[in-house]
């Protein structure tokens, strides 16, 4: 899925650009736009409780719930990528907890027959313990009308995105992660990189149940600068683990080195 927002007419793209670096926060400003990366230590127990009070849910084992990436133009435009409203999209209903464990019992329940049987208890909870979240970023635009719609008329060009263009600014930052129970992984992250003629955000939430499933939700976010729209694609992928397992070799390059 795609959708588009529009912001206030864009000057002539240049180069142009001031890089950003003040205590725990780096980024950029260029073309009117100014990107930011936040990143600092995990929640600490007085900042976990009070999360998993207001979420009603205990949180990941690692949130970095003060980390964000943010992008804002000069016209009031603002999208910002946190933990916690991520979380706070994580189905609570009475019946989540059981989704992945009746679409895979048999796998399930024979991985842990082998295992611990009674740890599948630990794992079981009222909530989606995978922690499987479809957040698509916070838009926290002055004006509604700054709000994404869905579009089929545009879409990311991949082929820019290919150029191998000077990168003005990269960074990556972890929102959240959990090893679920030593079950496998959930880890919810941002990529952003800066060119001189567009830029390019990768939020991806990451889901691994061992011997059950392969899970991924990506969320695409694309300005060319000189254009006055922003693009977000959403799209969602899952594959049983033993299909994604079996999926045929594409070959190996074996390299040596020799020391003297």
């Amino acid at each position: 899925m795609s959708d588009v927002t529009t912001t206030a007419a864009p000057t002539a793209a240049t180069a142009a650009h001031t890089l950003i670096k003040e205590n725990q926060t780096s980024g950029i400003a260029i073309q009117d736009w100014t990107i930011l990366s936040h990143k600092t230590s995990i929640l600490n127990s007085q900042e976990i409780d009070a999360a998993s009070a207001d979420l009603g849910i205990p949180i990941p084992e690692m949130i970095f719930g003060n980390n964000f990436l943010s992008i804002e133009h000069k016209s009031g435009f603002k999208l910002e990528f946190k933990a916690l409203p991520a979380l706070a999209m994580v189905d609570q209903s009475s019946k989540s907890s059981d989704l992945i464990k009746v679409s895979y019992a048999r796998e399930w329940f024979d991985k842990r027959s082998m295992v611990n049987q009674e740890h599948i208890t630990d794992v079981v909870k009222p909530y989606d313990w995978t922690y499987s979240t479809k957040y698509s970023g916070t838009n926290a635009s002055v004006s509604d009308n700054m709000q994404f719609e869905v579009t089929t008329q545009e879409a990311i060009d991949i082929e820019q995105l290919k150029r191998p263009d000077p990168i003005l600014f990269y960074d990556e930052n972890i929102l959240f992660e959990d090893e679920l129970a030593d079950n496998g992984t959930a880890v919810l992250t941002t990529k952003v990189r800066v060119m001189p003629s567009c830029f390019f955000i990768l939020l991806r939430f990451f889901l691994r149940v061992d011997d059950v499933l392969f899970r991924i939700y990506d969320t695409r976010v694309y300005h060319q600068f000189g254009t006055n729209t922003v693009l977000r694609e959403c799209s969602s992928r899952e594959n049983s683990y033993r299909d994604t397992r079996a999926l045929p070799d594409q070959g190996s390059v074996v390299e040596v080195a020799h020391l003297e």
